[in-house]
C-alpha cells in the first residue's frame, strides 16, 4: 500500500513537471522573439537612416551642382537687303544667323568647365541636299578653368584665340554694327576657335593677360579674297607639328580708357614644306567722354615665306577701323521699364587690303582686293541684354573696269540678345 501511494505521488509529480517545464521553454521562445523583433527593427531603422542620408547626399549633390552651374547664351536674328552689283551676291532675306547656348560648372570651388555650343543660320551642315538646313552647329569653347591664385591660372581646351577687340567679346550687344567689323572677319577670322593651353592672369587693378599654345592655321587656304578666315582648321587636325604662340595684354590706365595689345605667331605650312611662319598683330582701343565713344583697332599680318602658302597673297595684310558713338538718349526717358535702356548712334570707316607685296603669280594681282567699308546706324537698347540694330554700309574698293567687286552695299536690321 506504501508502495503504490508512492508510486502515485511520483506519477502525478511527473505530469505536474511537464507544464511547469512548458512554460519555461515558452518563456524562452517569447524572450527570444522579442529580441529577434528588437534586432530586425533596430536593422530596419539603420537601414532607414542610411537611406535617408544617401538621399540627403544625393538631393544636396545635385543641389550643389545646380547651384554652380550656370545656362546662358546669346543669338543674332538679321534682315538682310544687299544691293544689286553685278556679283550675284544681291540679296532680300531674313537670317537667323546664330544661337549659342553656355554652359559653365564650378566642379569645386578652383575648377570650373566652361562650353559654348553653336548654330548657325538654323542648320546641321555645309553641303546641301534638297531642302536642309544649310547652316553648321560647332563646339565654339570647351575648356577647364583652373583658379589658382589672382595674378597665375590655368585654363585648357577648346578656347576662343585671344586676338584683337571683337573675338572675345563678340556677343552682340558688345559692339553697335549688326555686323563684326570686316576686319575681325578676315584679318582676324572671328569667331575663332582652337585646342590649346595656356595661363592667364591679373596684375592688379588694370592689367589682365593671357599666354596660350595652341593649334595653328593652315596657310594653304590663304587668300586674297577671304584673307586668313578659310585657314581655320577643324578642332581635331593640325597641318605640322608646329604650334602658335598667342600673347593679349589689357590695360585700363584710366576710368574710361580701354586699351589692347595682342599677337599671335606660328607656321602655317603644311607637314613637308618649308617653313612659313604668320605673325599677327593687333591693338585695338575705347575712349568715352561723357555720351561720346571713340573706338577703333589695327591689324597687321605678316607672312615671311608667302609663296610657300599661295601664289596670290602678299607678304603683308593689313587694315583698321575708326568709330565714333553717342548715346543720344535723354536721363528724363529713362523710367519704369526703360529704366536701363541706351540709345545709340555711330558711325564707322574700315579699310583693309589683303594683297600687300609682290605676290608670285603677278596675273592675280587686283585692287579690289584694297576694300573699305563706311558704316552708319542706330542702335536701340530697351534693356542691356537686348539690341535693336540698323545700319548702312557703303562698299568700295580700288578694282579696274570689268572687275565683279567682292561686296555689296546693305542695308541690315538685327535683333541681338544675350541671356
Amino acid at each position: 500500500m506504501k508502495s503504490l501511494i508512492i508510486m502515485l505521488i511520483g506519477t502525478a509529480l511527473c505530469f505536474s513537471a511537464a507544464p511547469m517545464a512548458q512554460a519555461e521553454t515558452l518563456n524562452e521562445l517569447e524572450k527570444q522573439i522579442k529580441e529577434l523583433n528588437e534586432k530586425v527593427l533596430a536593422l530596419q531603422q539603420e537601414q532607414k537612416k542610411e537611406q535617408d542620408t544617401d538621399s540627403q547626399n544625393k538631393t544636396s549633390y545635385m543641389k550643389q551642382v545646380w547651384q554652380n552651374t550656370k545656362i546662358g547664351g546669346y543669338g543674332e536674328l538679321d534682315y538682310i537687303s544687299r544691293r544689286e552689283n553685278g556679283n550675284g551676291k544681291g540679296a532680300n532675306v531674313f537670317d537667323p544667323h546664330r544661337f549659342v547656348l553656355y554652359v559653365s560648372s564650378g566642379l569645386s570651388e578652383w575648377l570650373r568647365l566652361n562650353a559654348e555650343l553653336e548654330w548657325e543660320h538654323g542648320g546641321v551642315k555645309e553641303d546641301v541636299d534638297g531642302d536642309e538646313l544649310s547652316g553648321e552647329v560647332l563646339i565654339e569653347q570647351a575648356f577647364l578653368d583652373f583658379t589658382i591664385a589672382p595674378y597665375l591660372n590655368v585654363k585648357t581646351g577648346v578656347m576662343l584665340v585671344p586676338l584683337g577687340g571683337i573675338n572675345l567679346y563678340h556677343e552682340p550687344t558688345n559692339f553697335n554694327s549688326t555686323e563684326r567689323p570686316e576686319l575681325d572677319r578676315y584679318l582676324i577670322p572671328s569667331t575663332w576657335s582652337e585646342m590649346g593651353a595656356g595661363i592667364y592672369g591679373s596684375l592688379g587693378k588694370k592689367v589682365d593677360y593671357q599666354l596660350l599654345v595652341m593649334n595653328g592655321l593652315n596657310g594653304e587656304e590663304f587668300s586674297a579674297k577671304n584673307g586668313i578666315r578659310d585657314g581655320r582648321q577643324n578642332l581635331n587636325k593640325d597641318i605640322n607639328r608646329d604650334k602658335a604662340i598667342v600673347g593679349r595684354v589689357e590695360l585700363r590706365p584710366l576710368t574710361n580708357l580701354y586699351t589692347n595689345f595682342s599677337f599671335y605667331t606660328a607656321n602655317s605650312a603644311p607637314k613637308g614644306k618649308p617653313t612659313a611662319y604668320t605673325t599677327i598683330a593687333a591693338f585695338d582701343g575705347k575712349y568715352s567722354i561723357g555720351d561720346f565713344d571713340i573706338l577703333g583697332e589695327y591689324v597687321h599680318v605678316f607672312q615671311d615665306k608667302p609663296y610657300v602658302l599661295s601664289d596670290e597673297i602678299g607678304h603683308t595684310m593689313s587694315g583698321y577701323w575708326v568709330e565714333g558713338a553717342y548715346h543720344f538718349m535723354p536721363n528724363a526717358w529713362k523710367k519704369g521699364k526703360l529704366s536701363e535702356a541706351d540709345a545709340v548712334i555711330f558711325a564707322r570707316y574700315s579699310e583693309f587690303d589683303t594683297q600687300q607685296g609682290s605676290i608670285a603669280n603677278p596675273a592675280k594681282a587686283s585692287g579690289k582686293y584694297d576694300r573699305n567699308y563706311t558704316t552708319f546706324g542706330m542702335v536701340f537698347k530697351p534693356v542691356q541684354t537686348v539690341s535693336v540694330k540698323a545700319d548702312y554700309t557703303l562698299f568700295d574698293d580700288h578694282r579696274i573696269m570689268g572687275e565683279k567687286p567682292l561686296d555689296n552695299d546693305k542695308f541690315q536690321l538685327t535683333l541681338g540678345f544675350v541671356f
